[in-house]
């Protein structure tokens, strides 16, 4: 009940906002309200809650020309700064542009001698070709927060956190608000002729959101203040008071690394002229981060401890940054001790030279599972860096059977002369043992029948000639023979026995061109001096792959002509959830009865219990299988994210949502077809702070599918980079 005369009033004005037009632009404190009946049970915070959702609507449509802001990060623990940065952000409809001015990585000058022991390992089922697997990512990705669309967020809406859930957070003015969180009205004053409202909020029994206050000014229906909290991670945020709707400052705490984020706004439509000139750069980074202390101590605002620790590190980054440091700690760095090789690895630095030399240590160099058992397998990489960011890379790697006394190896070197536009030259020669396919269920993905000798030499050249488009184009010439005349360790014939016997082949030679095109259109990118970091689009990919081999060159017997086409992107749907997709078509021209099986494209058969990857495999297919038809091979699928389950009373409080998908198979020239659906139910949770996605899945259709590959177990993780999940 109301009792005090202010809240009537006050509660009388909001009926009147929610169903009159509302006036803006008048400059008096006075309000002019009509009589409306007071229902006393109504609840006044809800009622308040209907008026800001209605209003919020045009508040966030409105931002300025562009602004200016000061941010940093540090720890509360030993008050140590990892980044300050000042930037514009420039606006254009829904694109925003930021140029950073000048930023300071810290931590990029902690002593580091760079000894580390690394082992790595790669199973990937999309047989495309990545235009940015190389690619540096910079800054941006060791600190998402630098990114002004990473940073700069409302609580009002619902937003993916990675650092604070796995799930999406619902917004206090999203259409599910009032189901998600719970308003009370805790006080209300006057100032200067208008009502302000401090209201409080958290999630309801069985949701996840929120718990916090805000105040708002009830007259313009306009939050002022905001302070939340969800997980580890707290929200504190104030807004500006003019015709523009924006942050004006932003806090942000992780109470698990004890960091805190600042955010200042500097200034809104500033006399400034970007220098950006393309319309999908997103923002760049100055090459030069050093900047006078006097600079930085304009922006930052004031703390005894942490103005202590940035002057001291702002003396000491200028001697970090000299030749002799930066000598002294490669010499440390270089010099020799007994352990290296047997488990860190010898290696050689010279950073001021851009050269490194690394040589891999004894523990890493054996497979266990080699063909015929162990291998010795020493693994060299060569770099060279040079002022202008041009590199030169090369890998290379020995590989000796124990068994059968036989000598394997390869050696790449690569050469990046434009890393503006992604160029650079490839060479790649060696004799090894090579998959015919990755495509392959589990079982048979390490079998014998799945291996072939293969003696190569192969170029190929890639580039990206505008935002966008990029090409890679090559030439192989390899001789491909059977392994059937080798030995077999005794525990991989137990392992996969039938699948142990090699394929048998007549030994054939293979010269052919390759081409390849990816259009991405509206790609994202942000740059780094002469560095081109790609972020994403909202457009699809989409690609074009061509092999043409050539006949009666030397010695090749190839001459059919293998293409594919394929369509794939993410789709957001806001509160609907999120969908993936990929469609891809291809097949053989020339004779394909010439075809080779090696060259087939394979289709991987379904895994006992295990969902794979569904934009790429089939979970119900009984057995892989191989063909030079053409096929056409669609793929879907839909993360609810709680849209539906959170509507239903108790199974809400599990925090579990809803997928759907399907998985489509078509051979046009046999007739043969093949369709899946699915369903299934997920969960996001956080496993060592990385967002994770658990989910159970159960084949709808075939009916006939086999009871084991009927009900699956994946798992996701997300790319925080990225900021999606891989499916």
């Amino acid at each position: 009940m109301l009792k005090p005369t202010l809240s009537q009033r006050l509660y009388a004005g909001i009926l009147v906002l929610l169903f009159s037009t509302h006036l803006s632009g008048q400059n008096d404190t006075s309000i002019v309200l009509h009589q409306v009946t007071v229902i006393d049970h109504e609840d006044p915070a809800k009622l308040m809650v209907k008026a800001l959702r209605q209003n919020w609507r045009d508040l966030e449509r409105t931002s300025p020309t562009n602004l200016k802001y000061y941010s940093r990060k540090y720890s509360s623990k030993n008050s140590s700064v990892e980044f300050e940065q000042v930037a514009h952000v420039f606006f254009d409809g829904l694109l925003t542009r930021q140029e950073i001015q000048a930023y300071k990585d810290y931590s990029k000058y902690v002593p580091d001698d760079g000894r580390s022991v690394r082992f790595d390992a790669s199973f990937n089922l999309n047989p495309s070709f990545d235009f940015n697997g190389d690619q540096d990512a910079g800054v941006l990705e060791k600190y998402p927060e630098m990114s002004f669309d990473r940073a700069f967020f409302y609580p009002f809406t619902s937003k993916e956190l990675p650092e604070a859930s796995a799930r999406a957070i619902s917004g206090l003015f999203d259409w599910d608000g009032l189901s998600v969180y719970e308003f009370r009205w805790l006080k209300e004053y006057l100032f200067a002729g208008e009502s302000f409202v401090e209201l409080g909020f958290e999630p309801r029994p069985g949701k996840s959101g929120w718990s916090g206050t805000m105040i708002v000014n009830a007259t313009q229906l306009r939050p002022i203040s905001f302070k939340g909290t969800v997980g580890v991670f707290t929200l504190e945020q104030t807004y500006t008071k003019g015709h523009v709707f924006i942050n004006e400052s932003i806090t942000i705490i992780n109470a698990v690394d004890n960091s805190v984020f600042e955010w200042e706004l500097e200034g809104v439509d500033l006399p400034i002229v970007p220098a950006l000139k393309r319309a999908m750069q997103v923002g760049s980074l100055p090459v030069e981060q050093m900047r006078d202390i006097s600079y930085w101590e304009e922006y930052r605002p004031e703390d005894e401890e942490l103005d202590q620790w940035t002057r001291s590190q702002d003396s000491l980054i200028r001697y970090l940054n000299t030749d002799d440091y930066l000598d002294s700690m490669d010499a440390i760095y270089n010099a020799f001790h007994w352990y290296e090789p047997l488990v860190s690895g010898v290696g050689y630095r010279k950073r001021s030279q851009g050269t490194n030399l690394y040589l891999s240590p004894l523990i890493g160099q054996w497979n266990l599972l080699g063909i015929g058992g162990l291998r010795w397998r020493p693994t060299m990489v060569l770099g060279k860096r040079f002022e202008n960011d041009n590199a030169i890379n090369i890998y290379s790697n020995l590989n000796y059977g124990f068994k059968n006394h036989d000598m394997k190896g390869s050696i790449d070197v690569g050469y990046t002369y434009a890393p503006l536009h992604n160029g650079s030259v490839h060479l790649r020669v060696g004799d090894t043992y090579d998959q015919i396919t990755q495509n392959v269920d589990l079982t048979g993905l390490l079998a014998r029948s799945n291996f072939i000798q293969k003696t190569f030499v192969e170029s190929y050249h890639k580039y990206e000639w505008f935002n966008g488009f990029y090409t890679r184009f090559g030439v192989e010439y390899s001789k491909r023979q059977s392994i059937e005349g080798l030995e077999f360790a005794d525990w991989s014939n137990n392992l996969f026995g039938a699948r142990n016997q090699p394929g048998f082949f007549e030994t054939y030679t293979v010269a052919q061109l390759g081409a390849e095109i990816l259009i991405r259109p509206f790609q994202r990118y942000y740059l780094k001096g002469r560095q081109k970091i790609v972020l994403s689009s909202r457009w699809p990919d989409f690609r074009l792959s061509l092999k043409q081999g050539i006949p009666y060159v030397f010695g090749s017997d190839v001459r059919y002509t293998k293409y594919e086409f394929q369509v794939e992107d993410m789709v957001r749907w806001g509160a609907p959830g999120e969908s993936f997709y990929n469609v891809v078509s291809g097949g053989f021209m020339n004779d394909p009865s010439t075809v080779r099986f090696i060259e087939y494209k394979w289709f991987r058969g379904g895994d006992f219990l295990l969902f794979t990857n569904p934009l790429f495999t089939m979970q119900s297919l009984s057995e892989t299988f191989a063909s030079p038809e053409v096929y056409i091979q669609a793929f879907g699928i839909h993360h609810f994210d709680g849209f539906l389950l959170d509507r239903i009373p108790l199974v809400n409080r599990f925090g579990i949502s809803s997928a759907v998908g399907f998985s489509a198979l078509y051979l046009p020239t046999s007739n043969f077809s093949h369709l899946e659906t699915y369903v299934g139910i997920e969960r996001k949770v956080k496993l060592w702070q990385t967002p994770t996605r658990f989910g159970l899945y159960y084949l709808t259709s075939p009916s006939d599918a086999n009871p084991g590959f009927r009900l699956k177990v994946g798992l996701d993780i997300r790319d925080t980079f990225k900021d999606r999940w891989n499916f």
